[in-house]
């Protein structure tokens, strides 16, 4: 059972004194923000966007906003400046002086979209589904899908990505199918990137999230705060909070317990 992050403030606040960087890495949807039905709604109110730019201010700690995202869309609906962005799961990184594009799957954008767009000419009957090209990684939503509909739904993109197999891969993630270039890439590995260039062994981590995606995160980061928003169980995170209030509620504690 993992331990409720609220409820041991103490440990995380001695854990921040003793270290001289932090870099906190945050998920967008479920963990800043609610789950919505369309992706494309979702939004960052202004109570959580205020405090972000409130811990911008402290020098110590760099904020990273980590999501399977496409970098400008993440970017957009932050929409604050001198944070770090990694969009499409880490495979692209800018802000604070960085830039970075996976290579393997920045070759394979021009496949990605014939795939991605064959796909959804096979899905256009499945009421609800959504395939999102997003130039480095695809997502297949099927959040609005009828449940009786979702196992067609996984037989099609298993079918479509069959001949394209040495190139990409599929990945689970919260009522969504990813689909990844074969890379060996993912926010772990961006997790591991960004942290060699902010300090190597001088910064702790802190990193919250709510999806599968994020489990490659907590196992890369053993020693930092690690937070699995939601659920749980079956987790590599040392802590849990319930939902994005929660979160709010623990990134307003950390603008009054890190001293600039």
């Amino acid at each position: 059972m993992r331990r409720c992050l609220l409820q041991n403030l103490n440990d995380v606040e001695a854990d921040l004194r003793a270290a001289r960087r932090i870099s906190l890495f945050l998920d967008f949807d479920g963990t800043l923000a609610p789950l919505v039905q369309d992706p494309a709604q979702a939004r960052l109110d202004g109570r959580t966007r205020e405090t972000l730019a409130r811990l911008r201010g402290i020098s110590r700690l760099t904020t990273i906003l980590i999501s399977g995202r496409a970098l400008s869309d993440i970017r957009d609906r932050v929409g604050l400046e001198g944070l770090i962005y990694a969009g499409n799961h880490g495979m692209e990184i800018c802000g604070g002086g960085l830039r970075f594009v996976e290579a393997t799957a920045a070759a394979r954008r021009r496949e990605l979209l014939a795939l991605s767009t064959g796909l959804a000419a096979g899905l256009r009957d499945v009421r609800g589904a959504m395939v999102e090209y997003k130039g480095l990684t695809t997502t297949v939503h099927y959040r609005r899908v009828a449940v009786g509909e979702r196992a067609r739904l996984v037989r099609v993109v298993r079918a479509a990505i069959g001949p394209a197999s040495r190139s990409f891969r599929l990945g689970a993630s919260e009522m969504a199918m990813e689909i990844l270039p074969r890379s060996g890439w993912h926010k772990g590995e961006a997790v591991r990137w960004i942290n060699q260039r902010l300090g190597a062994g001088e910064v702790l981590s802190l990193y919250l999230g709510d999806d599968l995606t994020d489990e490659n995160a907590f196992r890369a980061l053993p020693g930092g705060i690690t937070v699995r928003v939601g659920r749980c169980t079956a987790t590599f995170a040392r802590y849990c909070v319930a939902d994005p209030p929660a979160v709010l509620q623990f990134l307003t504690w950390l603008v009054h317990h890190v001293a600039p």
